[in-house]
């Protein structure tokens, strides 16, 4: 059991660090803010296919329907409420509480995810799955060349050995 998943690296460690990579924070935001695209499936595809975790239609169905909810009803009310404070100076600190409470759901979803995936335990593979992963988790990457670049690029800063 070697290369047994679940992955060894947590989920919310992993964000973390690659959100601290340049290019990784801004080509995220472009997919959320010009594509609709979450940032936490485009996340999860990056530690999955990091890992080298093989791609799996029905955990990524799963894993969708989470991130759809907690986005509809959770962090996309936040995140508005935040962008909407942040137009007022004088707002500065609720606008620091609201985006203390948006990270700390992301953080909780980035936990559900982890334990969704650790439920479904494979055998990794060698070869990378990242791309796989996103064709599941972003599937508007498949008909849209502008989130394909996207992609691609953000591939190549969280999985840099992976074959593009």
């Amino acid at each position: 059991m070697s290369n047994e998943t679940p992955v060894s690296v947590p989920f919310w460690q992993f964000a973390v660090q690659a959100w601290r990579q340049p290019g990784v924070e801004r080509a995220c935001l472009v997919l959320q803010d010009s594509f609709s695209v979450p940032v936490t499936a485009v996340l999860l595809g990056g530690w999955l296919g990091r890992a080298g975790y093989p791609a799996d239609e029905a955990l990524a169905r799963q894993a969708l329907a989470l991130i759809d909810e907690w986005e509809a009803q959770r962090l996309a009310p936040l995140r508005a409420l935040r962008r909407q404070v942040a137009t007022q100076p004088a707002w500065r600190e609720w606008k620091r509480l609201l985006q203390d409470a948006e990270l700390e759901g992301e953080r909780l979803l980035l936990e559900i995810l982890e334990q969704l995936v650790n439920q479904h335990p494979r055998e990794a593979q060698l070869a990378s799955t990242l791309h796989a992963w996103w064709l599941l988790l972003v599937p508007q990457g498949a008909s849209c060349e502008g989130i394909t670049a996207e992609l691609e690029a953000l591939g190549a800063l969280l999985v840099p050995d992976a074959a593009q």
